[in-house]
């Protein structure tokens, strides 16, 4: 649920969304300026530690340019894509998640705990 505060004459909208907490975006607020502009906060994210239990995962044809379904494959959900791609130093998820490519797979119980910890 979106949250305002008033700091001067920047209003700051909060985005605590219930139904995506993992959304890369959940915790972004909004920067509305005195002439009415809206601007997204910078978003950093998380850093996911490597781990010995993290897995691997050659993409094959079924998942291609598809890492919403590898995700929701190894983490139960499709909104954690952005995490398989920050691991793998990938820019554009979609693109770039092509048949034969290897994947790193950052631990479940590391992601869930990092993601939600910020």
């Amino acid at each position: 649920m979106a949250s305002d505060t008033h700091l001067g004459k920047t209003k700051f909208i909060e985005n605590r969304d219930q139904n995506t907490p993992l959304s890369r975006y959940n915790k972004i607020r909004l920067l509305i300026n005195p002439n009415n502009i809206a601007i997204q906060e910078t978003w950093e994210p998380p850093t996911i530690t490597k781990l010995d239990s993290d897995r691997f995962f050659e993409v094959t044809i079924e998942y291609a340019h598809r890492p919403d379904l590898i995700a929701l494959l190894y983490y139960g959900t499709e909104q954690l894509y952005w995490v398989i791609a920050r691991a793998n130093g990938i820019i554009d998820a979609y693109a770039e998640t092509t048949v034969g490519r290897k994947l790193r797979i950052p631990d479940r119980d590391n992601v869930f705990l990092t993601v939600l910890a910020k």
